[in-house]
C-alpha cells in the first residue's frame, strides 16, 4: 500500500507549492481582500485559492500517478472514459434517485470503478476565522472576530436545509448528534497506521450512517468517518471491485483543512483506495444540488470563447476574420530587411520655423492679419527699406 510520502515525490512542486501558500496564507491573514470560500470547486477564477476548495486534493491524486479532470454534468462520454469520481456536493441533502441510478449504472458498467462521495456537513470559512483570531494583531482581532461570528451564522442558515433521518439508498442523514472534535480513531490498521487522532482537526455535525451492509473503515466513537459500500446491496450487483467511498464531510479534504499533515496523511489513504495509478479521476462540481445528468454529449461541459468555433456559420465567419486578421498584423506591425537610420532634422534649422508659422496663418484664413504680419516683421527686419 502507497502512503502519501511515497507519493509526493514523483510530482513534488505543484504539490508542495500549493500547500506552501495555503499555508502562508493561514499564516499571514486575508487583511483586506476577500476569503474566498467557494465549496467544492476544482478550477475557476479563485478555485485554487479558496479554503472550501478542493484544488490540493486534486493536486494529491495527480501526485499519486492519477489523471485528474472536472466535469460539471454527468455525460455519457465523461462516464465511459472515467474511473474514478470524486464528488463534494454543495448541498445537504442526500443525492436524488436519479443520480443515484446514474452512478449505480456507472459503477455496475465496468469494475474496477471508484466513486467517493463526500458530505457536505462542514465550512472551512468559520474555521479559518475561529483559528486565525488569537494569534491576530490587536488591531485586527474585532474584525477577524466579527467574520468569524458573521461566518458561523451563514453556515448555520444553510445547515436548517438539513434533512433529519432523511435516506438514501448508499446512507442515512443523522443530525441529531452534537458537534465535536475527532480525537480517537478505530479501524483496520491500514487506516490508522501513522495517524496520530489527537492532532486531527476533523469536525462532526451532522452524520452520515452507512446502511447496514456497509463496511466501516474508519470510525471515530461508533461515528463513521470513512464506509465502503459492499458490492452485493441487495437491490444492486455491482461489476467486479467497482465501490462507493462515503466520507461523512469534506473537515479533512478541503484545501485548508489539508494543511494539516495527519489530514494529508488520512487523505493519502483515502486516493490509495483507488487502486493503481493512471486512473482518469474526475471532480465533479455540481454546485447547489445533484449534477445535470445528459443523455446526449453536450457541446462543452465548460462553455469558453473556443466553443464559437464549433457553430456553423459562425465558424467560418470567425475563422475568415481570423485570417484577414493576421495577414494585416503581417502587413502592418513586421519589419523585414535590416534596420537602417533615417535622416533627422536638426532642431536649429530656421526654415522650419518659418514654414511652422506659415502654417499657422494659413490655419487663421485671415488673409488681412497675414499681410499685417509681414509687413510687421518687415519692418522690424528691414526698416531702412
Amino acid at each position: 500500500m502507497r502512503s502519501l510520502v511515497s507519493n509526493i515525490p514523483s510530482k513534488p512542486c505543484r504539490l508542495l507549492l500549493v500547500l506552501s501558500a495555503l499555508l502562508s496564507f493561514l499564516l499571514s491573514g486575508c487583511h483586506d481582500e476577500e476569503l474566498e470560500t467557494d465549496y467544492g470547486r476544482r478550477r475557476g477564477v479563485g478555485a485554487n485559492k479558496s479554503v472550501n476548495g478542493t484544488a490540493v486534493f486534486a493536486d494529491m491524486f495527480q501526485a499519486a500517478g492519477h489523471k485528474v479532470f472536472s466535469a460539471r454534468r454527468l455525460s455519457p462520454k465523461m462516464l465511459q472514459r472515467t474511473d474514478c469520481i470524486v464528488w463534494f456536493p454543495d448541498a445537504f441533502q442526500p443525492p436524488g434517485p436519479k443520480v443515484q441510478q446514474c452512478l449505480e449504472n456507472w459503477l455496475s458498467a465496468q469494475s474496477g470503478r471508484t466513486l467517493i462521495y463526500v458530505g457536505r456537513d462542514f465550512d472551512a470559512a468559520a474555521w479559518y476565522w475561529e483559528t486565525m483570531t488569537p494569534g491576530a494583531a490587536p488591531e485586527q482581532k474585532a474584525e477577524y472576530q466579527r467574520r468569524c461570528r458573521e461566518a458561523k451564522a451563514e453556515f448555520r442558515s444553510e445547515r436548517q436545509s438539513i434533512p433529519d433521518g432523511e435516506d438514501c439508498l448508499w446512507f442515512r442523514v443523522d443530525n441529531s448528534r452534537p458537534k465535536r472534535r475527532v480525537r480517537t480513531l478505530q479501524g483496520p490498521v491500514v487506516w490508522t497506521r501513522d495517524i496520530d487522532p489527537t492532532k486531527l482537526e476533523i469536525e462532526l455535525r451532522s452524520r452520515l450512517i452507512p446502511s447496514p451492509y456497509a463496511d466501516v473503515l474508519l470510525e471515530s466513537e461508533e461515528d463513521a468517518l470513512i464506509a465502503r459500500q459492499p458490492l452485493d446491496l441487495g437491490y444492486n450487483q455491482f461489476g467486479g471491485q467497482s465501490q462507493i467511498l462515503i466520507v461523512t464531510n469534506g473537515s479533512f479534504l478541503l484545501n485548508l483543512p489539508l494543511v494539516n499533515h495527519e489530514h494529508r496523511k488520512l487523505a493519502g489513504k483515502l486516493i490509495d483506495q483507488v487502486g493503481a495509478p493512471s486512473q482518469r479521476v474526475v471532480f465533479l462540481e455540481s454546485r447547489s444540488g445533484d449534477p445535470p445528468i445528459s443523455e446526449k454529449e453536450p457541446l462543452e461541459d465548460d462553455p469558453s470563447g473556443l466553443a464559437v468555433f464549433h457553430v456553423w456559420p459562425t465558424n467560418w465567419i470567425l475563422m475568415h476574420l481570423a485570417v484577414v486578421g493576421v495577414l494585416f498584423c503581417f502587413w502592418r506591425f513586421p519589419i523585414f530587411g535590416l534596420p537602417r537610420r533615417t535622416p533627422t532634422d536638426g532642431p536649429s534649422d530656421f526654415g522650419k520655423h518659418v514654414n511652422a508659422v506659415a502654417e499657422l496663418l494659413k490655419r487663421s484664413g485671415d488673409v488681412t492679419y497675414a499681410h499685417a504680419r509681414l509687413s510687421h516683421y518687415h519692418q522690424i527686419t528691414r526698416p531702412n527699406e
